[in-house]
């Protein structure tokens, strides 16, 4: 049915009143940046520690690698390469993953361009900052987050494609529909489903028809595949870690009971990060004085006649992903992570958009208002619970630790400690403080942490890290629990009051110099 929308040349999607409107690109810019800022510098005020998944990017970040242990490789490269530039911090980490935000919003705008007017553009664009994977969690520098704006790429090259009718025009975004999903791929395995949304829509909506599609096809398909080929060889030389990873959640083969509890607990995850944006259209729905109608932007047709097709596109596009988790749920048993969500649900405030008709659509100052008053909202509730129940990133005393850790060293070896082995967070928290910024050893395993060789260990020594209340054995390893020397636990206060400490104890360079 959907291809019947198909012409003679191709499936095409109504063109929405031509190029984007220069006059709306600062104020997009302005918003998108404020977004940006506010969301990175909130971490930086409320906890003396980065997110843990921060801290194991920086914990990766110290050697280029085609994979690490858990994860495909390309966040850990954008940080490499910001480390480079600024040197490392917690609020670097906050700042690019935002940044990735930032990048991800404007593609939804330019989204929205294709299918919608622009003043519907703008109320995409103001929604979708207040889904809360993308504000509250947005600093959390993780594949998830770095995964967004490809797939919000890849929606945009699917929409074009749909959209435009010249033959000669289509292959450039045949090609970067192909790299989008790539480093999608490459960001995380997740985007395998977005793919199979990408592919679903376009052969729905009759892609298929257009000249020249197998060639324009393949030219995707290669680009999707080519750039993958080194990271195969690399799980091939790494025993398929990150297989490993994902198989605990894709093989748990859930009990039949459990599955439909499984599923429901997901969705109502996700319907509670989208509460803000879905409390924000509400709140711009009532502000048109009772529903009162509006008058269309009139950049394009009249929209109610061209919205068959793009609501098909979108639709497609927007509900396959949480669609495809939650059969692979029912189905196969596999184990739901609420995080999943931050890309299955990316779309779906263009979706709402879309099928809202033109006259019940709020204005954008409305919409700006009640987004501007979600997003306050949000920073206040962040700010009481890092005041009234503070986690663990908000009581541990990162920096005074590591000064103590690193006097314990000087007492203790000589030069400056070029590794730290302990728990994966507190170790990265506290190197990440120390002014030589060492390697990681997470958890003493060497497979987290490949680059770091037995030579390297010998020649340099290492500051051991442990909790106090667990054995170094059970935390580090045996091997380098008996290694290490001058244990001693270290305490502090933070602001709060609450006690912070760390076992520490070190095994002593062998001389000869620590090689870089």
């Amino acid at each position: 049915m959907l291809a019947e929308h198909a012409t003679a040349a191709g499936s095409e999607l109504p063109r929405q009143g031509g190029s984007t409107p220069a006059a709306q690109w600062p104020l997009v810019a302005l918003f998108v940046a404020l977004v940006v800022l506010t969301w990175s510098a909130l971490p930086a005020l409320l906890q003396p520690v980065a997110h843990a998944d921060n801290v194991e990017q920086l914990n990766w970040a110290h050697a280029l690698q085609w994979g690490y242990f858990k994860h495909p490789p390309l966040p850990t490269w954008l940080l490499h390469g910001a480390i480079a530039l600024f040197g490392p911090s917690a609020y670097l980490t906050y700042a690019l993953a935002m940044g990735c935000v930032g990048a991800t919003l404007i593609m939804l705008w330019r989204c929205a361009l294709l299918v919608l007017d622009r003043d519907a553009a703008l109320l995409v664009l103001l929604l979708s900052s207040a889904n809360y994977y993308l504000m509250g969690r947005g600093s959390f520098l993780n594949h998830n987050t770095v995964m967004l704006p490809f797939v919000a790429a890849s929606a945009w090259a699917v929409l074009r494609i749909l959209r435009d009718g010249a033959p000669g025009r289509r292959w450039p975004v045949w090609a970067l529909l192909g790299l989008v999903q790539a480093l999608g791929l490459l960001t995380k395995y997740q985007m395998a489903i977005i793919i199979a949304a990408n592919a679903l829509s376009l052969l729905a909506l009759g892609a298929w028809r257009q000249p020249r599609f197998a060639r324009h096809a393949a030219i995707a398909c290669l680009l999707t595949a080519l750039p993958l080929v080194p990271h195969l060889l690399w799980l091939a030389r790494h025993e398929f870690s990150t297989f490993a990873y994902a198989g605990h959640s894709l093989l748990a083969d859930l009990p039949l009971g459990e599955r439909v509890g499984h599923s429901l607990g997901f969705v109502a995850q996700q319907l509670g990060r989208l509460a803000p944006a879905i409390i924000a259209l509400l709140l711009a729905l009532l502000s048109q004085r009772g529903g009162r109608a509006r008058a269309a932007s009139g950049d394009g047709l009249p929209e109610r006649a061209n919205k068959g097709p793009a609501e098909h596109a979108v639709a497609i596009l927007a509900l396959t992903p949480i669609t495809l988790i939650l059969a692979l749920v029912l189905l196969a048993g596999v184990a739901p992570q609420n995080h999943w969500g931050a890309s299955a649900t990316l779309l779906l405030p263009l979706l709402a958009v879309t099928l809202l008709r033109a006259p019940r659509r709020p204005a954008p100052r409305p919409a700006l208002a009640a987004v501007i008053a979600v997003h306050a909202a949000a920073i206040v509730w962040n700010v009481v619970v890092a005041a009234r129940a503070p986690g663990f990133h908000h009581s541990f005393a990162a920096q005074p630790l590591a000064a103590m850790a690193l006097a314990h060293w000087e007492a203790n070896a000589s030069g400056s400690p070029a590794i730290v082995i302990g728990p994966d967070w507190e170790a990265g928290a506290i190197a990440l403080e120390l002014p030589s910024h060492p390697a990681v050893l997470p958890n003493g395993d060497r497979s987290q942490a490949p680059w770091i060789s037995d030579e390297q260990l010998a020649r340099c020594g290492a500051l051991v890290l442990w909790r106090p209340a667990l054995a170094p054995e059970q935390q580090v390893g045996a091997d380098f629990a008996q290694r290490l020397q001058a244990p001693i636990e270290l305490q502090t206060r933070v602001p709060r009051g609450a006690l912070s400490a760390i076992a520490a104890g070190i095994i002593r360079p062998a001389g000869g110099g620590c090689p870089p």
